[in-house]
């Protein structure tokens, strides 16, 4: 599957220093190429969305056809 990155989620990778957690992210990321409905389904006013834990941040994403349109990384407390 085609992961598509949000102009939002390039800009807060981008802010991220710690090596360790972009490994973590660039993982997530080669597994969910392979399984897209590994995230946990996301309910309310966020219907369609699915998320993944990094713990303690959250990737917000959407599956849509044949490609993954990731939207935003952001603290548990600021995802939703």
């Amino acid at each position: 599957m085609e992961i598509l990155f949000s102009d939002e989620f390039k800009k807060d990778y981008r802010k991220i220093k710690d090596q360790g957690l972009r490994l973590r992210i660039v993982k997530t990321f080669q597994k969910l190429a392979d399984m897209p409905d590994k995230g946990k389904p996301l309910r309310y006013d966020h219907k369609g969305k699915r998320r993944i834990r990094i713990d303690p941040f959250r990737i917000i994403y959407r599956v849509e056809g044949d490609k993954i349109k990731v939207l935003c990384f952001e603290h548990r407390g600021k995802a939703y």
